[in-house]
């Protein structure tokens, strides 16, 4: 789960609304403040646009969570032998490893995420929710004024 921020293009409000990780559902937005709709193009309108690949692909997560666990660990043995030939640290090295270390459980619980089958349930669900937002002919046509590419068979 995720947020996303913007400032409203009617009143200039800031705003935030929870998300999923891909961003999935209705690119046409309504502001918290003024209930102005506009257009948010991070948004991805999924049974049109499809998945992003990202989300059913393990290997980038599995590489990813090994490229952040080293990172980890090369800066904590630099810290660990910083501490213990010179007695002090550097403080950038240990927020280096730190964060690194939480990005390798983030990219590892995407990892389990897919090959558990439940990112395949969570896009199933963001589908089935977009495929009832597009067999509105309004809504196909709102997002159409808005310059969104709907295909020709959704038109």
């Amino acid at each position: 789960m995720g947020f996303v921020e913007w400032n409203c293009p009617k009143c200039g409000k800031n705003n935030s609304e929870s998300c999923n990780a891909y961003v999935y559902g209705s690119p046409i937005r309504y502001c918290k403040s003024c209930n102005q709709e506009y257009f948010d193009n991070r948004w991805r309108e999924i049974a049109l646009e499809g998945t992003d690949p990202k989300s059913k692909n393990p290997k980038f997560y599995l590489l990813g969570g090994l490229f952040f666990l080293v990172v980890s660990v090369v800066c904590g043995l630099l810290s660990y032998n910083s501490i213990t030939s010179f007695g002090t640290y550097n403080r950038r090295i240990i927020g280096i490893a730190f964060i690194s270390f939480i990005m390798f459980i983030l990219f590892c619980v995407g990892f389990i995420r897919i090959i558990t089958g439940y990112e395949e349930k969570q896009n199933k669900i963001y589908y089935d929710e977009s495929l009832k937002r597009i067999q509105n002919k309004d809504y196909i046509e709102k997002l159409i004024s808005y310059g969104y590419n709907v295909p020709e068979q959704y038109r």
